[in-house]
């Protein structure tokens, strides 16, 4: 049976996975809408406007508990108090604090962008935004398994790959499905589907870049003994996740060929939503997934 403690850090990463990945599917949807005249419109624009910040508010509420959950781990403690006096250790004298600290500076950046920089220069917030996205990216690929080959080694970039592809894929479908996509105006705008194919063309190079990272990750992790994919629960939960990422690749494809690059009508557009929405469910999933599967030793 899971400890508490386990179930605590799990619920951080996979609140933390969440947010991140939608933060950036917002990012990419405000792109993609940009210069559109029919969405979001002023209130589709606050909605999404608004959906980011509480998004960022839970980035910075998993942020602030890291180093206690740190703390509880590298100790062993489940005990609030004795963990917490820890903290101020751990944040001076470890990798880990070292790494909170530039996860600080790129939150604070985040938030400068989202509230004070973006009513005044929206081009200039968007680059602060992306930059402290991907110091964000960084950090955390530098306080997963990879970082044992050391910093800036071919494991630590590619699990960096593989978080923001997996970000990208994972954001913007769920934003597309259930904060733009259903609300266009008309199932037949030329721009909704201008805007589907920049989905569409965007997730495609996301899911091979995830594909290629996630492969070599795996297969480093696993140490090159296949045997773990199901004699270990690490390899039986990689299982789940590459079996769910396999289902999201067929409804994209299906997304894709029966419906983006064919003639827009009213029905292939229920269909692309419907689709949108079933992929944005499994996504979800794996998302989920992939905060178990982070804080689960590989067992080498």
């Amino acid at each position: 049976m899971a400890s508490p403690f386990f179930i605590l850090t799990v619920l951080a990463a996979v609140l933390w996975d969440s947010s991140y990945a939608l933060i950036v599917g917002t990012v990419l949807a405000g792109s993609w809408l940009k210069g559109t005249p029919e969405l979001p419109g002023q209130r589709r624009g606050s909605a999404i406007g608004r959906f980011q910040a509480t998004c960022l508010a839970v980035l910075v509420l998993c942020h602030l508990v890291r180093p206690w959950l740190v703390a509880s781990s590298m100790s062993g403690s489940t005990q609030f108090g004795q963990a917490l006096a820890l903290v101020p250790t751990v944040l001076s004298a470890t990798r880990q604090g070292g790494l909170w600290y530039a996860n600080s500076l790129a939150l604070a950046a985040l938030v400068a962008a989202q509230f004070l920089i973006k009513p005044r220069a929206a081009s200039l917030a968007l680059w602060i935004a992306i930059a402290a996205l991907g110091v964000l990216a960084a950090t955390r690929a530098a306080s997963s398994h990879a970082s044992e080959e050391g910093d800036f080694s071919f494991a630590e970039i590619s699990q960096f790959l593989h978080l923001l592809a997996t970000s990208v894929w994972a954001g913007g479908i769920l934003v597309s499905a259930f904060l733009v996509v259903p609300h266009w105006p008309s199932a037949e705008s030329a721009s909704l589907w201008n805007y589907a194919h920049r989905l569409s063309q965007t997730v495609t190079w996301a899911l091979a870049i995830l594909i290629l990272s996630g492969i070599y990750v795996a297969w480093r992790d696993l140490h090159g003994t296949v045997s773990s994919l199901w004699t270990h629960p690490w390899g039986k939960i990689l299982l789940a996740k590459g079996s769910l990422v396999a289902l999201a690749a067929l409804l994209g494809s299906l997304t894709r060929f029966r419906c983006v690059r064919c003639p827009p009508t009213s029905e292939r557009a229920a269909a692309m939503g419907r689709l949108l929405r079933s992929e944005a469910v499994v996504m979800a999933t794996i998302l989920c997934l992939s905060g178990v599967l982070a804080n689960t030793d590989p067992g080498r």
